[in-house]
């Protein structure tokens, strides 16, 4: 079966059955982070929010909010690639547009009550520009949310697991650095008049548990994996405003949650 009929096959499941075969066939920590994202939906300071997905991928996650819908006044997923996407949400609650850009080139799409990017980061070599972009989105009484690997825990977990802390010395689609660390994400803030409202922590893994999950790529063979070696619900999943000398190097990322300085 060709990686386009398995898209397309995985694309046409998604949009029939939902969150189910979205928990079967993902990863656990994609499903950490759709649920960190709603977290701060929930609790965000307007009653209803406007959200940017930057590097929203398939923007599964948008399923994740269906069930605060009352609080989201509108969604807009931006990637280098969102074709499909609006054929997949039809008719989904939640008024939404996606738009495909060049995260590397200049871009505008208004400003946003809350600006996401998850997981994309560490893809990218200028990631300082990236993160300037990001900033330029957020309403003045808005929030940006971000999330990385932690690069303590990949240094550590790279000991133990061939490859695990394996980076590419050209934007390819695969990691450009490690991830970073608490102080990296405050000199970003820093440079961008931007104050660190909390650090936190998403996906706790062992490192056994972490050889069994490393390496599983595509829906069916995640769903033959989450079959065998069912994750569970960790005790903390993801924790919030979490000491980095505590969980640094035992969650696989970072999490930072800020606003604009003169908000």
């Amino acid at each position: 079966m060709t990686s386009a009929l398995i898209q397309t096959l995985d694309n046409a499941l998604l949009a029939l059955c939902g969150l189910g075969y979205f928990r079967l066939t993902r990863d656990a920590t994609i499903l950490d982070r759709a649920d960190y994202l709603m977290h701060y939906v929930r609790e965000a300071p307007q009653p209803r929010v406007s959200i940017l997905d930057v590097g929203c991928g398939s923007s599964a996650t948008l399923l994740w909010l269906a069930p605060v819908a009352e609080k989201v006044a509108s969604y807009m997923g931006v990637d280098g690639n969102v074709e499909g996407q609006d054929r997949r949400f039809r008719n989904f609650p939640i008024r939404h547009a996606f738009r495909t850009v060049d995260l590397d080139k200049p871009w505008d799409f208004g400003r946003f009550d809350l600006v996401s990017c998850l997981e994309v980061l560490e893809h990218l070599i200028d990631d300082r520009s990236m993160f300037a972009k990001l900033c330029s989105q957020v309403a003045p009484h808005g929030r940006l949310l971000i999330s990385t690997p932690s690069a303590p825990f990949v240094a550590r977990m790279g000991k133990l697991i061939p490859g695990f802390d394996h980076v590419s010395p050209t934007q390819d689609g695969d990691h450009v650095r490690m991830g970073y660390t608490a102080d990296e994400f405050r000199a970003l803030a820093e440079a961008n008049n931007m104050e660190i409202l909390s650090v936190d922590w998403l996906s706790r893994y062992e490192a056994e548990e972490l050889r069994q999950a490393f390496g599983v790529m595509g829906p069916s063979k995640r769903l033959w994996q989450n079959l065998r070696y069912p994750r569970g619900v960790p005790e903390e999943a993801w924790v919030i405003g979490g000491d980095p000398a505590v969980h640094a190097d035992t969650y696989w990322s970072i999490g930072i949650y800020m606003k604009h300085k003169d908000a």
